[in-house]
């Protein structure tokens, strides 16, 4: 296999086609790559010894009494657990159409882009992503179901493992082995996650190019990634390489942007009050100017890393013709 060819060919379908970066949009709802952050709700503390002395406007101070007392009336409690409850599911619905969808029509468009199409629209994507979602969806759900099963049995393990076998303490000892064991587990459960997503891979490939059926696609999928573990490897060490280094540039304006605030927050702790201010800012600088370009370059990078396994299934289960085609020779009367 001709790897520079499948790497350097997935890029200039990427950025000839850009429509693809709306699907790798999509298809990159469910991932990061880099971005994830969270801030100290602590904006300032005072110089008293008798505790911490936000510097909040008064206005403020007045909304969160106000919310606080809320919160004491057990009624809202329970409709706004509803309303949190129902807002997550909403959510997770949207963005497990989303990134299905984003997925199909970068196999579709990478497909195309490679037997030679000059233009692709998003219309054109879209409408034929549809017909393939229950499938991928079930797919999906039937690859991530066994990891749910193994994050219950493990969440109920460090429950029980806790509960107190004689007297009012848990049983260190159980904890301690449960720990132990849970370590080894995990080192298992990461390469089987690595193995059923390489063959997922081919699988949803298998599904979308050559329109077959789940299981049809799962063993065709487990056919191409036997047949080619090599290569198939050597993909996806590439691709980790590529997406560790753009997970660090796609982070790094991030730490621009947060690290001389932290430097001016911090040095300001011993001194008068610290002003919520400058992380007023740094939050407005992330929304308005990081966010959108960090979804644009995880866009582009879903993109790529999608057309590059595309076009590796391509490869190995179709592989180019050589050029060099016998010459027809004449024939004598």
């Amino acid at each position: 296999m001709d790897y520079g060819e499948i790497l350097s060919k997935s890029w200039k379908i990427v950025w000839k086609f850009k429509v693809l970066w709306i699907f790798g949009f999509f298809a990159g709802c469910g991932t990061s790559r880099g971005g994830n952050f969270n801030f100290n709700n602590s904006f300032g503390t005072g110089n008293g010894a008798s505790g911490p002395s936000p510097s909040l406007p008064p206005e403020i101070q007045l909304a969160l009494h106000r919310l606080e007392l809320l919160f004491n009336d057990p009624a809202f409690i329970w409709k706004f657990i509803a309303a949190v409850i129902g807002l997550i599911c909403v959510a997770v619905l949207v963005q497990v159409f989303f990134v299905a969808i984003g997925r199909i029509g970068l196999i579709k468009g990478a497909t195309e882009a490679d037997a030679g199409a000059e233009k692709l629209t998003f219309g054109e994507l879209w409408k034929g992503s549809l017909p393939y979602f229950w499938r991928i969806f079930w797919l999906s759900v039937l690859i991530g179901l066994p990891f749910f099963v193994v994050a219950l049995a493990i969440a109920a393990g460090f429950v029980f493992s806790l509960v107190p076998l004689a007297g009012n303490r848990p049983d260190v000892s159980a904890f301690l082995l449960f720990i132990s064991v849970l370590c080894g587990l995990l080192c298992v459960i990461l390469l089987l996650a690595i193995l059923i997503g390489l063959v997922s891979r081919q699988a949803e490939r298998a599904i979308v190019i050559e329109n077959l059926s789940i299981l049809d696609g799962l063993r065709r999928g487990w056919n191409v990634f036997t047949s080619n573990i090599g290569p198939i490897l050597i993909i996806w060490l590439i691709q980790a390489a590529i997406g560790f280094i753009a997970s660090i540039v796609i982070a790094l304006p991030l730490l621009i942007i947060l690290v001389p605030v932290m430097i001016v927050f911090l040095s300001n702790v011993n001194g008068a009050d610290s002003s919520f201010v400058p992380w007023l800012i740094a939050v407005l600088c992330i929304i308005l100017a990081y966010v959108p370009v960090a979804w644009i370059a995880n866009g582009i990078l879903m993109a790529y890393l999608e057309s590059v396994w595309t076009l590796t299934y391509l490869r190995l289960t179709k592989p180019k013709q050589n050029d060099q085609t016998p010459i027809a020779l004449p024939v004598n009367a």
